[in-house]
């Protein structure tokens, strides 16, 4: 079903990064800069709401961690939820008011902007400002090892470097169930062989999903393509399963494994 826009959504976007874009492309070999710190660099494809990326960045401070999300209605709910988190930001103490502001009434101006100047990123590579063209991608720095970017992205070529990324996260990705969308699908062996490529020798995929279907078709294709399985589980959050990664959920994951939903997982190796 398709999600109702939320209201005024252009200009709470604008009051996190303070109206100025960072165009996720031209950071392509130059994610580094975006960090306080040069280390092992993460990549989450469809972060949802972000309390998988907010979760993984706050256990794991040796790591880096890029969140991409393409929806903005989402991008903009991780947006708040990290405000809330990091900064404190909350709107509980005006229930009882007249009129509750809104969270972006409360917070200051270009809260999660990229500052451009300190992380040293050309003047190039920040294309346009927001308010001219509220319909780019952009680029938000969230904590000192944590960074979100709102975009679509077709191919992860466009984005990175070959051995850029040290890992990667799909969780709960579009099964996109009709046979001939199959080339669509995350890990579809086209979208593998472009990881392959961005991913440093050895790196791994973590594969999160509720959708037997979708995993089934995934385990044939990390098959296929001479991935290393060193996890799986049809069951992650039952009581036989002991996998780190079931101590961190999405939003999703936590609603529908506290019903009793099964959620498939996998770890593999890209050799």
């Amino acid at each position: 079903m398709r999600q109702r826009r939320i209201r005024g959504l252009e200009e709470k976007l604008k009051v996190y990064n303070g109206g100025i874009q960072v165009d996720p492309r031209a950071l392509k070999g130059r994610w580094m800069d975006l960090f306080e710190e040069e280390q092992p660099l993460y990549l989450e494809l469809g972060c949802g709401k972000g309390q998988f990326a907010s979760s993984i960045a706050d256990a794991f401070p040796d790591r880096n961690l890029l969140a991409i999300e393409g929806n903005r209605n989402a991008m903009l709910r991780a947006l708040q939820k990290a405000a809330r988190h990091y900064g404190g930001y909350d709107t509980s103490s005006f229930k009882g008011s007249s009129r509750i502001p809104s969270l972006e009434k409360i917070i200051p101006q270009g809260l999660f902007a990229v500052d451009t100047e300190k992380k040293g990123i050309p003047s190039g590579f920040v294309t346009r400002t927001l308010y001219e063209t509220s319909r780019d991608d952009c680029v938000y720095s969230i904590t000192p090892n944590l960074a979100f970017a709102n975009l679509y992205l077709r191919k992860v070529e466009d984005c990175f470097e070959e051995d850029e990324l040290e890992g990667l996260y799909l969780n709960f990705s579009d099964p996109w169930p009709r046979e001939k969308q199959a080339s669509r699908r995350l890990t579809h062996r086209g979208f593998l062989e472009g990881y392959r490529r961005v991913l440093r020798p050895g790196g791994c995929l973590e594969f999160k999903t509720d959708n037997e279907g979708l995993f089934r078709f995934s385990m044939e294709e990390f098959r296929e393509c001479g991935l290393e399985i060193l996890e799986y589980t049809e069951d992650l959050h039952g009581p036989d399963c002991s996998f780190l990664s079931a101590g961190f959920m999405t939003e999703y994951e936590q609603k529908f494994s506290s019903a009793g939903q099964a959620i498939y997982y996998c770890k593999v190796r890209f050799l």
